[in-house]
């Protein structure tokens, strides 16, 4: 039984490779725009809890915004480096 939905590992079923992206596309700008506002909310949600007290779940969910955010700018940097070296 082979997936529904391709790999996140940026292999195909089969063992193939996924191609590479040929140009940076109206929705690779929006998941882009996405991540840094992630990243400048959990700052905010961080900044708001400990500025009027300390509470776990919100610091929990203010660094998961900051890690999800950098994780996904992860994603763009190396993307922008290869297309660089290339």
């Amino acid at each position: 039984m082979s997936p529904r939905w391709p790999s996140a590992t940026g292999s195909l079923p089969g063992g193939r490779l996924m191609p590479e992206a040929t140009r940076f596309t109206r929705v690779d700008a929006y998941r882009t725009v996405t991540s840094v506002v992630m990243v400048v909310i959990g700052f905010v949600i961080l900044a708001r809890t400990l500025a009027f007290g300390f509470h776990l779940l919100a610091v929990i969910v203010g660094l998961a915004f900051i890690g999800l955010g950098a994780y996904r700018l992860s994603f763009v940097v190396a993307y922008l480096r290869r297309r660089r070296s290339a």
